[in-house]
C-alpha cells in the first residue's frame, strides 16, 4: 500500500513537471511568433536570383 501511494506521488510530480514544461513551450512560442509577426519584412527574392545580381544589357 505504501508503495502505491509513493508511486502516485511520483506520477503527480511527473505530471506537474510536464505541465510546467508545456506551459514554458507555449509562452516561448507565443513570444517568438509575436516577434516574427511584428518585425520588418524583407522583400521576396526571385527564385534562382542572387541578391547582388545586376541586369546586363
Amino acid at each position: 500500500m505504501a508503495i502505491g501511494i509513493f508511486l502516485m506521488h511520483v506520477l503527480d510530480v511527473i505530471f506537474f513537471v510536464g505541465l510546467a514544461g508545456s506551459s514554458f513551450v507555449v509562452i516561448y512560442s507565443f513570444i517568438e511568433d509575436t516577434v516574427e509577426l511584428f518585425e520588418k519584412d524583407e522583400p521576396p527574392l526571385i527564385p534562382g536570383a542572387t541578391p547582388t545580381a545586376t541586369r546586363s544589357s
